[in-house]
């Protein structure tokens, strides 16, 4: 699945069936390259910020979420969020300092999370490249 399929896609509240927010972007980790968390625009009430865990399925209509999904999401990844705000269109680097192209999407599992490729301006990378995310360029390595 990519980034752009789920951008403005509404997020649900399993328990409540009320909507808690649309999808932004993604907070992601690297080493492994993984999903660390959805960035919401719109929320109703509660943080900006939806962990992984608490996403319940991905369907092609909205992403559920479980109940109370967002309490206490903002606080331990407030750092690496901030770092992620705003990906596409950023640039990538290799580990060697030059440049590889512009970050146009990323493909990732919508099961677990793991980063499967990031869609560059020159070509695909594997998610698992990925060694670092900065809020002037996404590193990856060289090859």
């Amino acid at each position: 699945m990519l980034l752009s399929e789920i951008t403005d896609r509404p997020v649900m509240d399993t328990e409540a069936a009320q909507s808690i927010g649309q999808v932004d972007s993604l907070v992601i980790t690297p080493r492994p390259a993984h999903i660390t968390a959805l960035r919401l625009k719109k929320t109703n009430g509660g943080g900006t910020l939806l962990t992984w865990q608490k996403v319940h399925a991905i369907g092609p209509d909205a992403i559920m979420a479980r109940a109370h999904a967002q309490e206490g999401a903002d606080e331990d990844i407030t750092e690496q969020a901030a770092a992620c705000r705003n990906l596409l269109g950023r640039r990538i680097l290799s580990e060697r300092g030059t440049e590889i192209g512009l970050l146009q999407d990323i493909d990732f599992d919508s099961e677990s999370g793991q980063v499967q490729g990031l869609l560059t301006s020159s070509g695909t990378l594997p998610g698992q490249k990925l060694i670092g995310i900065g809020s002037y360029a996404v590193v990856v390595q060289d090859s």
